[in-house]
This record gives structure tokens, C-alpha cells and sequence, in this order.
């Protein structure tokens, strides 16, 4: 049997992403069969310690049985219950206790990790009024050229197509919690695409304006707000990688990912509809380009890579705030959820609720865009948010960059 020695735990630092996670669980089990030559004083039971103990425990923290970085060398009726736990989740004898059998699937490839509880689920929202639809085509656009909008502020349903775009926003509610969000789907086709607008293209980090005032003065259908990195530059913060239109605006980014916000992850738009989500220091922006990318925020976390939920959003971020995130169903499928907070009628939420309502939904991938004060969500020209209160204030920041969608040709 194996003896697995005491290793370096830095992999279970906070702050540490999914990716590093799977990285510090293989060198794990790399150490484990490379020090195949001593024996484990198996079983492991209760009331037993040393080094075969803590070894275990990190691997019950490596595959989420356990939630804390503060492990000791003592088997307690606490890791006994994990183990039982662990036991269970993989198809073993539940005993408490580590035998060889749980021992040699502990370290397996094969493990099964402990799922995070999820959230309460939300109470079932009021159905989605229908309207009076103009003909549309077999994927749902508009079916001659012009412009369709439905503007229901009572109901809360707003809807957009053109030939080549369509837009519903649905404002929900939870009548179990003082919770509201709008939820905004969007479709694109034939090289309409998501765009960034600046105030002031020579100047990025000046040039500050009302969301709504600066959509109607680009025109835009759809406009939301978006990373606010010229906050982070007018105050000589760490910026992120930021590209808008093909042009590196910051490189300076963080040296790994933490769990403060704007921890500066990343999210890039490309050519196809694609959007991807990143560590802060996965890409350069040199790489970025090579790949293609067009436009590169940087805020964070993600939220969802490749349909799995960032496991920060289970530990951290746990305020009830305004949250706003764009995620991605489909390249040209995409899905805004905007939720309301510090106002009479609505908290906020957390970011593991913003997560599993992105997940829920479809979205692939997903990120955490600027909350708060700044979220802003504009349709034709009108803000839909209520304002939030910081301070003893109700507003929304001005901003000096938008993300939009859309141009519409109706005054």
C-alpha cells in the first residue's frame, strides 16, 4: 500500500481556480504513485493521526469532502463523517473509516468529487405576457426588412427584430425574497454582433455620460454597461487586460486570480460569436490577438467555463448585491441577466445565484460584468433599472463605455 508523504498544499490557497484545482489533484496523485515503495498504516479510524491522516484529508479537500485550508494531522468523527460521505458519492461500504478499498479510490483518477449545494431554487415567475407578433421567419427574425418593437413597461416585456437581430427582455421577480431581475436573450445572425461603444475613443478613461444619453447618442437597440475600466484608470488602479475594437488599451493585470472584486478575469468577443472567459493571466494580449479577439474585458470572475460553475462563486462573493452578467448559450446566442438590488423592492443576490441562474438557462460560458452602481441595462433609449442607492444616494454611474447591440433606424 501506498505511504503518501506530507506535500506542499499551496494548491488549496484561496483564490485558487478550477484549472489550478485539477493541476494540484494530479501532482497528488503523481506523488502518490511515485512513493509506492512504503506502506500506509491502514485502517485509518477515528482517534488515529500522522501523516497518513493529513494525507488523506488534503485529498477530501482536493475533491471538495472537505472546505477549509486548515487541516491537522487528527482523525476526527468530522472526517470520519467525510470520509462516509465520500464513501457513499462512490459506490463503497460506508464505514467511516479508510480500508484499503476507500484508500485506493481516494487517490483514483476516477474519484467522484463532492457537489456544492446549490441555492434555493426561485419561485416560479408570473408567465411572460404574449404579444401581437409581426411575421416572422422559420428562426424567429423579422420576415421583411424594418424594424419590430414591443415596449411593455407594466408587464415588463420588451422585444426587438430586424431581419437579422432579435432582443426579449423579461423583467422576473422571486414573491419569496425582495429579489427582481430582467432577463435579456439575445440572437444575432449574418455579422450582427455584440459592439463597444467609447465616449472618447482618444481618451478611453474620460468622456463620462448616463448610460441612457449615451445609447441614444449611438444609436443602439440593446446597451448595458460593461467593465468600467476607466474607473480603474482615472484612479492608477490595476487596470486588466483590456482590448476594444482590435486596440490594446492595458496588459497590466494581476499575477493570479483571487477572490476580491474586480479580480480581473477575463472574457473575449470573437469574429464567429464566440465569447470565452479566462484566468487574468491565462492569455496575453499578444495571444489574444493571434486567436482573433476583437474586444477583451476584464472585471470577473467568470462564472461558467465550458457549462462547469467557477468554484470561487461557492465560497466567496457572498453580498447581496446588483450583479450583471453576460453569458454566452450559443456563438451569436446570448444572454444578459441583470439583477436589481439596493432598492426598496430588491436586495440584490450573490454570485453563485447568478451563476447557477446563467447554468440553468444554457449559458456556456459566462462573466461577471461591473454591478452595483454601475449596471445599467438601456433599451431604446430607456434606462429599465431602478436607480440603487449607495450612501444615501439613488443614481447610476456615468460611464464612459458601452457594450451594444443593435442600431435602430426609428427616431
Amino acid at each position: 500500500m501506498v505511504k503518501l508523504k506530507q506535500y506542499d498544499d499551496s494548491g488549496t490557497e484561496q483564490g485558487m481556480t478550477g484549472l489550478k484545482r485539477l493541476i494540484w489533484s494530479l501532482a497528488a496523485l503523481l506523488i502518490c504513485a511515485s512513493l509506492c515503495f512504503a506502506e500506509a498504516a491502514l485502517p485509518l479510524s477515528a482517534g488515529d493521526h500522522g501523516d497518513d491522516v493529513l494525507a488523506v484529508k488534503r485529498r477530501l479537500r482536493a475533491l471538495n469532502y472537505i472546505r477549509t485550508d486548515q487541516l491537522t494531522r487528527q482523525y476526527t468523527q468530522d472526517t470520519a463523517d467525510r470520509i462516509s460521505r465520500f464513501q457513499q458519492l462512490n459506490g463503497l461500504e460506508v464505514t467511516g473509516a479508510v480500508d484499503e478499498k476507500t484508500w485506493n479510490a481516494l487517490f483514483s483518477e476516477d474519484a467522484v468529487r463532492a457537489p456544492w449545494p446549490t441555492m434555493r431554487p426561485l419561485a416560479s415567475p408570473a408567465p411572460t405576457p404574449a404579444p401581437d407578433w409581426p411575421e416572422r421567419d422559420a428562426e424567429g427574425y423579422l420576415a421583411k426588412d424594418g424594424e419590430y418593437f414591443y415596449e411593455n413597461d407594466a408587464e415588463g416585456l420588451w422585444i426587438y427584430l430586424s431581419c437579422d437581430l432579435q432582443i426579449t427582455i423579461v423583467r422576473r421577480e422571486d414573491s419569496e425574497a425582495k429579489l427582481e431581475w430582467f432577463e435579456t436573450e439575445i440572437w444575432t445572425r449574418n455579422g450582427e454582433t455584440l459592439q463597444t461603444a467609447v465616449a472618447d475613443p482618444e481618451n478611453p478613461g474620460r468622456g463620462f455620460l448616463k448610460p441612457d444619453v449615451f445609447a441614444r447618442e449611438q444609436g443602439f437597440v440593446l446597451a448595458f454597461s460593461d467593465d468600467f475600466y476607466a474607473n480603474r484608470i482615472n484612479k492608477k488602479e490595476t487596470v486588466g487586460l483590456i482590448i476594444r475594437d482590435g486596440r490594446v488599451l492595458s496588459t497590466r493585470t494581476n499575477s493570479k486570480t483571487g477572490h476580491h472584486l474586480p479580480n480581473l478575469d477575463m472574457m473575449a468577443q470573437y469574429p464567429d460569436g464566440r465569447l470565452e472567459v479566462y484566468d487574468c493571466n491565462e492569455r496575453t494580449a499578444d495571444e489574444l490577438l493571434a486567436e482573433g479577439a476583437v474586444n477583451v474585458f476584464s472585471f470577473g470572475p467568470w462564472l461558467i467555463r465550458d457549462g462547469e460553475i467557477n468554484e470561487l462563486v461557492y465560497q466567496y462573493f457572498k453580498s447581496l448585491e446588483p450583479r450583471h452578467a453576460l453569458g454566452m448559450i450559443a456563438p451569436g446566442h446570448y444572454l444578459l441577466l441583470s439583477v436589481q438590488g439596493r432598492t426598496r423592492d430588491s436586495e440584490g443576490t450573490t454570485l453563485q445565484r447568478v451563476a447557477e441562474m446563467m447554468k440553468e438557462r444554457g449559458a456556456a460560458q459566462a462573466f461577471n460584468l461591473d454591478g452595483g452602481n454601475t449596471m445599467a441595462l438601456v433599451f431604446h433609449g430607456k434606462l429599465l433599472n431602478d436607480l440603487a442607492i449607495y450612501n444615501n444616494k439613488k443614481f447610476v454611474r456615468a460611464v464612459p463605455s458601452l457594450i451594444g447591440v443593435g442600431r435602430t433606424r426609428a427616431d
